[in-house]
């Protein structure tokens, strides 16, 4: 390599990008933000002749200011880009075309293969290294994966790199998480990175704990948490009804929640242990909770009761809550009126069934007002769930173990093999109905996919929303064309005629029948004395 004034070096880089036909402005910014910095360092430096070493240590030093934040990552960019070139220009006497390869793949150790430790080895590189190549499995793009790598375990291992720290620490790793969080609460980082720095943390921990990782969704960060001594009664609890296979996972987590809010409640009455809780304690907690959550007392005491139970057979030390419970709530009850005809009609207008989205959103809204299905088992719909040659469902219901078989029409049906075609994410997932950005899992919920389009379409006054409507539709107009209450039971999937009831509340002429008189019936006057 000649040696060459840097000065010199730096014009025939410009020269040679307003040869490639680059905007003058490009050229500026380049000149700006790169080639102008490290001339005006190396001659700082006492360096006029080209030196690779002196132009690479300015490197290193904006990327540190780019990383703690007062340097813009385009800015840092540009000053890398103008350092290669240079680097390219004193070595080949031109601009190579190749792209230059990511800074992270040459300098951060996450991005390279790192030599096979033992498995049990407690480095902090290695653990991170380990549960990033799980993460790596993972069904998500690779942006997801390296944002993953960089902005989440890159900033771990930073972290315990600079505490000092080579082996693992899980106090270290809380600490990172509870700076991390107060960074994010004054403003100091972005909500994406600290949900991905948050993220990346978890499953370093669930790494350790399980030996791989999940997509399962985290709590929110400011989820209210019960008092220590409560929060341990819980996860008691939850442990007991996971290994009893206690009710289904969504009745476990609202018996959770229930339960919870009641232990918060009880802190605000300024009890803190379990051992201090008395029967006076319990009536009036549920009284304050009563006041904030009318609708919803009935099914706090049915978990409170269950909970209650759980801690007389595993803690009979414990004080016995169950007589403040023995008594029964008012059920309070609103009558909803489901979909008409016209309803949905609205609603499958407001569908862009062109998209990807839509045709997946019509085929499972059709779905719920051609069969009145649970949206629970609308979601859980597998490829085998369908008998195309007898244009049949055939499923277990979610909700109540059930198993029932229903008609697919022609439309319906169709809409579903249109989605499946034509829409649905190519991977070998057994659910049919997932969602449209990676990860391809199936729907969380289905309430939401309905709700956006009944907003549009109806307004946002309306207070029944969601599948349930539509089967609460279809029950009400099931009964107003005088179907025998066993066969509705059938098409709904009920398990007793009782559950008729709402169906017969939201139906004008049903109700009329039930308010009848007694004139048409004999009665001696004395009888009525």
């Amino acid at each position: 390599m000649n040696k060459i004034e840097i000065t010199v070096l730096s014009a025939r880089v410009l020269d040679a990008l307003s040869g490639r036909g680059l905007k003058a402005k490009t050229v500026h910014e380049f000149e700006r933000y790169g080639t102008r910095r490290i001339v005006k360092h190396c001659l700082g430096k006492g360096q006029i002749l080209y030196s690779k070493e002196t132009v690479q240590n300015f490197v290193w030093q904006e990327r540190a200011k780019q990383e703690s934040g007062t340097l813009p990552h385009y800015q840092w960019g540009i000053t890398r880009r103008a350092a290669v070139y240079l680097d390219q220009m004193a070595e080949y006497g031109k601009i190579q075309d190749e792209p230059i390869r990511p800074w992270e793949a040459e300098h951060n150790p996450l991005f390279q293969a790192i030599s096979c430790n033992p498995s049990n080895s407690m480095k902090v590189i290695d653990i991170i290294c380990r549960t990033r190549d799980a993460v790596m499995q993972l069904e998500l793009s690779d942006k997801t994966k390296t944002n993953y790598i960089y902005c989440g375990f890159g900033a771990i291992l930073n972290f315990f790199i600079s505490r000092g720290e080579e082996s693992y620490s899980p106090e270290t790793l809380a600490l990172f998480v509870k700076t991390v969080q107060e960074n994010f609460v004054n403003g100091a980082i972005q909500k994406a990175s600290f949900q991905t720095m948050r993220k990346a943390a978890h499953w370093i921990e669930e790494y350790l704990s399980t030996g791989q990782v999940s997509q399962q969704k985290l709590r929110k960060y400011n989820f209210a948490c019960a008092p220590p001594e409560f929060e341990n009664l819980l996860s008691q609890y939850q442990l007991y009804m996971d290994n009893e296979n206690y009710l289904k996972e969504g009745s476990r987590q609202f018996y959770l929640s229930s339960v919870r809010t009641f232990f918060r409640t009880m802190a605000t009455l300024g009890i803190y242990r379990y051992a201090e809780i008395t029967l006076p304690d319990v009536t009036r907690c549920l009284a304050k909770i009563s006041e904030t959550f009318p609708l919803g007392i009935f099914n706090l005491t049915g978990s409170m009761r269950s909970f209650a139970r759980f801690m007389a057979e595993k803690h009979p030390e414990l004080p016995d809550i169950s007589p403040a419970l023995v008594f029964s709530a008012a059920k309070r009850r609103r009558v909803y009126v489901g979909y008409t005809h016209e309803d949905a009609q609205k609603i499958f207008s407001a569908i862009n069934r062109s998209s990807t989205m839509g045709m997946r959103d019509y085929a499972m809204i059709m779905l719920a007002y051609t069969t009145g299905l649970r949206g629970c088992d609308i979601v859980n719909l597998k490829f085998d769930s369908i008998d195309w040659d007898a244009c049949e469902l055939r499923l277990v219901q979610e909700k109540t173990n059930i198993p029932v078989s229903l008609p697919l029409d022609t439309k319906t049906g169709n809409a579903i093999a249109d989605y499946i075609l034509h829409a649905r994410p190519k991977c070998k997932s057994e659910y049919i109905f997932l969602r449209v950005l990676r990860p391809y899992t199936k729907i969380g919920s289905m309430w939401t996919v309905i709700a956006k389009y009944a907003h549009i379409a109806l307004g946002k006054d309306r207070k029944m929303n969601g599948p349930h409507a539509f089967r609460r539709g279809m029950g009400r107009q099931l009964l107003e064309a005088n179907i025998p209450a066993p066969l509705i039971c059938d098409i709904l999937g009920h398990s007793s005629s009782v559950s008729l009831r709402q169906y017969t509340a939201s139906s004008l002429e049903k109700l009329k029948v039930c308010a009848g008189t007694i004139s048409a019936i004999p009665i001696a006057q004395e009888a009525l004395l």
